[in-house]
């Protein structure tokens, strides 16, 4: 593990032997007191070794390390950290998407356990709850495959399904009824490149056995004409070798043959943007009076319209309007207690800046729409 910072910096060299055997070692204990955790939320293992966590220590110094992880859950994650920190320190976490990007998530130390002489378990809590899996491969999913359940209504955005077979298709397509998802069916590769071209495609279902060029064919073309987005092999075969080429040229997922409507929502759900009751509430972050209550509440409906504005925006390609928009977000939603919502709208508009934005911003777009929907005009001890 080497930290390293702008701020200030720790270096600790230990190998990665070394460390996982104190994750073994947690892991058996925590096994052992099954019984004792009072937690809520599904956790899973989340073992990586290169995570960026940035400490802002109470004295007001900041440093920065890369350090290991043990487990995530949608409230928060448990890292291991080469020093003390004290409870309700802020800490900054970059977690990376498994496609195209990687997200800043905030949180707070809630405990501090000496693991080693020269390590602690940090468990750190997530100011806003998140959805795990998009950090994850659907292998990893586990429990969270039966967490918090997606509704077919609460799905949205574009997916593009090629398959050379109409009844596979047909299949897809009644799967997807209620979701408000938009399905573009595709019968060949020719057809789905010229989609993928035409329209703002979030993900991709691409079969894997096509006549005309099989899947491993199709996902390399995707990815060599720009397609950043997640795509997921479609297949009842169990050829490994093909598999493997599929995921060398740019698959995400497999999702093997057959499956119902629910295996296939859930893969969509981590992908997909989903409004709806499993998304909690963005909360202000003011202590409000009777005076400060009127104008957050105008604030929070003049958000929401604000977040109708966006998405129509982008459905139009209409960038300076999302860049105007995004700006407008940026600098009213931390004065109201919204820091959260800053920070995504500033992202945003440093995505429609790049040259390749119509592959790259519709996920965060369509993220900081569900959040704006979700703004809530009171403090969340009083919720």
């Amino acid at each position: 593990m080497v930290g390293s910072s702008s701020d200030s910096s720790r270096h600790t060299k230990v190998s990665n032997a070394e460390l996982q055997a104190i994750l073994d070692r947690l892991d058996q204990t925590e096994q052992q007191n099954t019984s004792k955790n009072k937690r809520t939320s599904t956790r899973i293992s989340f073992r990586k070794n290169d995570v960026l966590v940035r400490v802002h220590h109470p004295g007001g110094s900041i440093t920065s390390n890369v350090v290991f992880t043990r487990n995530l859950s949608a409230g928060g994650l448990s890292l291991i950290y080469p020093g003390f920190l004290h409870v309700g320190t802020k800490v900054e976490i970059r977690l990376k998407r498994r496609f195209a990007s990687d997200d800043l998530i905030r949180g707070t130390v809630q405990y501090c356990q000496l693991v080693d002489k020269r390590f602690h378990q940090i468990g750190v809590k997530f100011d806003n709850p998140i959805n795990p899996k998009i950090y994850l491969d659907p292998s990893e999913w586990g429990e969270l495959e039966d967490l918090a359940p997606v509704e077919r209504e609460q799905l949205c955005g574009t997916v593009l399904h090629l398959d050379d077979q109409e009844i596979e298709r047909m299949l897809v397509q009644h799967y997807l009824k209620g979701t408000k998802v938009r399905l573009i069916s595709c019968a060949n590769i020719p057809q789905a490149r010229e989609a993928v071209l035409k329209n703002k495609v979030d993900c991709i279902l691409c079969d894997l056995v096509m006549d005309g060029g099989g899947g491993e064919k199709a996902i390399e073309t995707f990815r060599q004409e720009g397609f950043v987005g997640p795509i997921a092999l479609v297949t009842a075969s169990t050829d490994p070798d093909r598999i493997k080429k599929a995921n060398d040229v740019g698959a995400n997922a497999l999702l093997a043959k057959p499956f119902g409507a629910e295996k296939l929502v859930s893969l969509l759900s981590a992908w997909l943007i989903t409004d709806g009751p499993q998304l909690e509430p963005i909360h202000t972050t003011l202590a409000l009076n009777p005076g400060l209550t009127p104008l957050v509440e105008q604030y929070v409906a003049r958000i929401r319209n604000m977040g109708r504005e966006l998405y129509q925006a982008w459905e139009k390609h209409d960038i300076e309007t999302v860049r105007r928009i995004c700006q407008t977000i940026e600098r009213t939603a931390r004065g109201f207690g919204f820091a959260t919502i800053a920070e995504m709208a500033k992202q945003v508009s440093q995505r429609v800046d790049s040259p390749d934005a119509l592959s790259t911003a519709g996920y965060h777009i369509r993220e900081l729409v569900s959040a704006c929907f979700r703004v809530v005009a009171h403090h969340k001890s009083v919720a």
